[in-house]
């Protein structure tokens, strides 16, 4: 039994599973490579539009990843004013139909 668990890759435990781990260091490997994606692209945006500046190769993956944050920030942010929207228009919905009971029970 112990020989098995051994054998088996060191990326799954032995149900077969990935541990926490794993996925954890696969999620921050895929936000890494986008961030990297997204800051060439636009180290190249700004190098089309000025050719003659010399654009320095080390802050593509800063530049990256800064968009990735103010991306997910602008999304949170727009998220947080759709709450508040379905908040609201909760409690009024609330509101006429207790003002609906009071008519009709009153009226």
């Amino acid at each position: 039994m112990q020989m098995m668990c051994m054998a088996q890759s060191a990326a799954t435990e032995p149900n077969g599973l990935s541990s926490g781990r794993d996925i954890l260091d696969q999620i921050l490997a895929f936000i890494y490579s986008l961030g990297h994606l997204i800051g060439e692209g636009i180290v190249r945006l700004v190098t089309a539009i000025l050719p003659s500046l010399a654009f320095p190769t080390d802050l593509v993956d800063p530049i990256g990843l800064l968009a990735i944050l103010t991306i997910f920030l602008a999304v949170a942010a727009i998220a947080k004013k759709l709450v508040w929207i379905v908040l609201i228009i909760g409690w009024v919905l609330i509101l006429v139909r207790l003002i609906l009971v009071i008519v009709q029970t009153y009226f």
